[in-house]
């Protein structure tokens, strides 16, 4: 049974929790111990008898996966440490159960579970972590329980990493309500009052607000970059929510990247589906071409990266009228940052560029590409 009929946003969000997870566990332990924040653990509309369709028991078994590999392969068992957060009584008996059977001290892989409210554990879990890589994961119902300056301690640490479901679609519904209540509860998290005279006036409000949202974490959290990735609705061509990725690492940035890329083509296939059948249950005809509209979707995301491509040339080229000669690493840090980019769409870019004189090839030929320290020079 496919766990995700009618949740294919879920699926789109567990997708980017577990390769995420597995990416950068892998390297983490390869130095440090990890400790895992899960804030607000649910589970919520699981459709299977062992929670395995559920973020916290995905994580679980991505991380005691990660922590065994790196043990066979080195011979050292880093500690893994994490702490799972819920409010609703009934959904934290259910998963407290169902995580019971992974702690496991003698293995050094602990779990810690607290039944309250989020920001409430903000200074145990500071302890909790003590000096381990914390990944924090913050996938609310709604906007008002994670303010930023509550919980910027746990943001703190020299080594951090975040995910958070900014909730798009709740959001966007309330922008403009008349009730200023509904206004200030937004405060919180969008730096606080008098937050709509601080929003991008070239973007429609909702995606401003998400922006402005982006920017409040990078400043609470002290974060380097801070990115996101827009997960559709299942079968209306709209945003549902926005996956915010913040971390102070510059690898954590191009590992994030190419999940993202890896997630949408995914994703693309699955709202593909859910619309061919609801389309079966409108007509009551079968869809003769499903898997031709799965691929005619997947093909649209690498559309889309084409189309982020042709503006980043653009914007390679205004970086140069400012700075005759910049670092490889300062224009991929740059672009990546501001469109849905990998670091070897980058090195594309450039080539294609160079071939067309308006950069100079500083990188060599023989199918070479940049560097980190090659030096972008215009013509």
């Amino acid at each position: 049974m496919n766990a995700y009929v009618d949740r294919e946003q879920t699926e789109a969000k567990h997708f980017i929790l577990r390769r995420y997870l597995q990416e950068l566990a892998f390297k983490v332990l390869n130095t440090w111990d990890v400790a895992y924040v899960d804030g607000f653990s649910g589970p919520w509309h699981s459709q299977t008898d062992d929670l395995s369709d559920t973020s916290f028991m995905i994580a679980l078994g991505v991380l005691r996966d990660a922590q065994q590999r790196v043990f066979e392969r080195t011979g050292v068992r880093r500690r893994i440490r994490c702490f799972l957060s819920e409010k609703d009584p009934r959904a934290y008996r259910q998963m407290a159960l169902a995580v019971s059977s992974f702690h496991n001290p003698a293995e050094l892989f602990e779990v810690q579970t607290f039944h309250g409210e989020f920001v409430d554990a903000v200074g145990q879990i500071r302890l909790f972590i003590r000096t381990a890589f914390p990944l924090i994961f913050i996938d609310p119902t709604g906007w008002t329980e994670y303010p930023l300056k509550i919980i910027a301690p746990l943001f703190a640490f020299q080594r951090c990493e975040v995910l958070v479901n900014f909730m798009y679609d709740h959001v966007a519904r309330f922008i403009d309500h008349p009730d200023p209540k509904i206004g200030a509860s937004l405060d919180p998290i969008l730096g606080g009052p008098a937050w709509q005279a601080r929003l991008d006036p070239a973007l429609r409000k909702g995606l401003a607000v998400e922006k402005l949202f982006r920017e409040n974490l990078k400043s609470a959290g002290g974060f380097e970059y801070v990115v996101s990735t827009k997960i559709d609705k299942s079968t209306a061509d709209r945003p549902h929510f926005f996956i915010v990725y913040g971390t102070k690492n510059r690898a954590g940035l191009k590992a994030f990247r190419q999940t993202e890329y890896d997630a949408l083509r995914h994703h693309a296939k699955s709202r593909a589906a859910a619309k061919v059948r609801q389309r079966e249950a409108k007509g009551g005809t079968l869809e003769m071409f499903a898997e031709f509209e799965a691929e005619r979707k997947e093909a649209t995301i690498d559309e889309l990266v084409a189309e982020q491509k042709q503006l980043a040339r653009t914007s390679i080229l205004q970086l140069l009228e400012r700075r005759p000669s910049i670092k490889f690493i300062e224009i991929s840090d740059s672009l990546m940052q501001a469109y849905m980019l990998r670091e070897p769409n980058v090195k594309d870019i450039c080539v294609s560029l160079a071939r067309e004189g308006k950069i100079a090839n500083s990188w060599g030929t023989g199918g070479r590409k940049p560097n980190d320290d090659t030096i972008i020079t215009a013509v």
